[in-house]
């Protein structure tokens, strides 16, 4: 029934649709009712007809107004009246409107009644304020940086969302499930919300400018040297830290504005870390000698030259001069004035001194198993270091030298220093070299290196007659030793190799000869016994004191705490060096 049993319409959409029908399309409805109603009777009719026939076979069987028995084979036959479709035009007016339904919202607007446009008009600003308000910081770390509409474009699904919103209950599916899903959406509501995100592209790019600026590649840990502290100076490894470029431009296409995304990484340790390093850099060797009693200037030059020398870094092959690192020993360069060994006579130059530099480190680099390139001896034995180990340079010219080759299989590091910050106070020089163990570069087959005591193997007589060199701005009857009548001698030293304390194999180190000399005196000019004419040679006066002493601030160092095999030396009453040795 289309009506209610208190004469109302059955609800509201039958009441709007039903009033627009005027009275000629009820006439039609009328008209359409008495046809069916007059088909249904004539077929009641026929069927009694039929009925009669069956119950009277006699009276039918001769004549030609009989009903045929295949009609009437049952007692009784159903009649179905097709029921008229009263809704056709009402659901036709919902599925076929050209609006909205009453109760959809977009975005939160509410457009029932307006047309597409009128609904799209009406809800655009809304989804412009949406895109404004689109903010998502992300954070890596300490690091943060916020993702905005103004840094990155925004897109939105207005338009689907607009169409499906207009599509809303276009499916034929009867007039009762249709108009009950219509009411219910008046009744309760349906909201359509419009997304807004990053375009893809121009996020991408956002985020490769983010992670490039952040991300952290791993850096291995490393050695070095630092000269505030005069000390070997580990850098610890940094673990990297890569962005997942991917998952973070995913996290801010679905994150809502006011999010805060923490940008997923990927940590990748460091290839070589600190306790590797650690390992690497042990103390191969030390070499100490002692220098207390120098004088001031050559404590000075000793001093000076050790900062030179310290935190030298080669790298495996390279070789070290210690020419090349001390440079031309003058006054220009800022050495002082010390005695110096010239052909068996102490003579004053300028960077007297720097020769214990150079014997102490060729002790330290026998020890540390380096490879000795180029190496002297003084003309005549040094108090500082045992006859045999001694390494002399030239301070005039350049002209001798001592080197070595770092033979190792990695990098090492030279670390000089002496045992006060005060220089004029000090008075003991240590070399150090750091580097890998030496049992790594034997591949195990020894693990330290020591030098016995050098063998004497010869005594050397000087030759010729004693010189007389007269000097004639000399009063009468004066006489100075230049040279002292001194025999040379021959030495030859040994390399040991040890394993586990135990001696593995010996090998030669060194041949050192120092020369004999026979004695030189400066005369007044009457001395006698009348001196030779090769011994009349006007003699050069030495030079006079060095320039006046800086005040350098020293560099302390830190030691380490190694354990040297220092060098028992003797207390020279005077310096003896062999810093312009021939």
């Amino acid at each position: 029934m289309l009506f209610k049993k208190d004469g109302n319409f059955k609800n509201s959409v039958y009441n709007t649709i039903i009033k627009k029908k005027d009275k000629k399309s009820m006439k039609k409805r009328h008209l359409i009712w008495l046809i069916t109603l007059l088909a249904a009777t004539l077929l009641l009719c026929l069927a009694c007809t039929g009925n009669n026939a069956a119950a009277n076979p006699e009276q039918s069987s001769g004549t030609g107004d009989t009903i045929d028995n295949r009609l009437v084979e049952s007692d009784e036959i159903s009649i179905v009246t097709p029921e008229p479709d009263l809704h056709r035009e009402e659901l036709d007016a919902i599925l076929k409107r050209a609006t909205m339904l009453d109760g959809v919202t977009i975005n939160g607007v509410s457009v029932g009644g307006m047309t597409l446009e009128e609904a799209r008009n009406a809800v655009a600003p809304s989804v412009d304020a949406k895109k404004q308000a689109l903010s998502v910081t992300v954070t890596l770390g300490d690091a943060s940086e916020t993702f905005s509409s103004e840094t990155v474009s925004v897109t939105d699904n207005f338009n689907e969302v607009l169409s499906e919103a207009f599509n809303l209950v276009r499916e034929d599916n009867g007039f009762e499930a249709v108009s009950a899903e219509v009411e219910n959406i008046r009744a309760n509501g349906r909201d359509f919300p419009v997304t807004v995100a990053f375009e893809e592209n121009a996020l991408r790019s956002a985020v490769d400018v983010f992670a490039d600026a952040n991300e952290t590649k791993p850096i291995d840990a490393a050695v070095g040297y630092n000269k505030e502290e005069n000390k070997i100076d580990f850098t610890p490894d940094v673990t990297g830290r890569v962005v997942d470029r991917d998952a973070l431009v995913e996290a801010l296409q679905n994150a809502n504005a006011g999010d805060t995304v923490e940008a997923p990484a990927v940590e990748t340790p460091a290839a070589v870390t600190l306790a590797d390093v650690e390992k690497q850099y042990v103390l191969r060797s030390s070499y100490t000698t002692s220098y207390k009693k120098s004088i001031k200037n050559r404590k000075y030059n000793i001093y000076k030259g050790a900062g030179m020398i310290t935190g030298t870094i080669l790298h495996p092959g390279d070789t070290f001069s210690a020419n090349g690192t001390l440079g031309v020993r003058n006054k220009a360069n800022g050495w002082k004035v010390a005695t110096a060994y010239v052909a068996g006579a102490h003579e004053k130059q300028y960077g007297g001194g720097v020769c214990q530099l150079s014997s102490t480190l060729y002790n330290a680099a026998v020890l540390a198993d380096m490879e000795i390139v180029d190496r002297r001896n003084h003309s005549m034995p040094v108090d500082y270091v045992s006859k045999g180990r001694d390494a002399t340079i030239n301070s005039i010219g350049n002209i001798i030298d001592f080197k070595f080759k770092n033979s190792s299989k990695s990098d090492i590091i030279i670390i000089s220093y002496v045992d006060n910050t005060d220089y004029s106070k000090a008075g003991k020089l240590t070399m150090e070299i750091w580097g890998i163990p030496i049992s790594e570069d034997s591949n195990g087959e020894y693990d330290e290196i020591r030098i016995p005591d050098p063998v004497k193997t010869k005594t050397l007589k000087p030759s010729g007659d004693v010189e007389y060199r007269v000097d004639e701005t000399k009063p009468a009857g004066y006489k100075e030793t230049l040279v002292k009548n001194q025999n040379g001698s021959v030495w030859e030293s040994k390399k040991e190799y040890y394993l586990n304390g135990v001696l593995v194999k010996t090998e030669n180190l060194a041949t050192s000869t120092y020369k004999a000399f026979k004695a030189v005196y400066i005369v007044g000019p009457d001395a006698t016994p009348a001196p030779t004419a090769s011994a009349t040679a006007a003699v050069t006066p030495s030079p006079s004191s060095g320039p006046s002493d800086p005040d350098p601030t020293p560099t302390p160092h830190s030691d380490p705490d190694p354990t040297p095999t220092p060098h028992s030396d003797p207390d020279p009453t005077s310096p003896s060096d062999g810093g312009g040795d021939d």
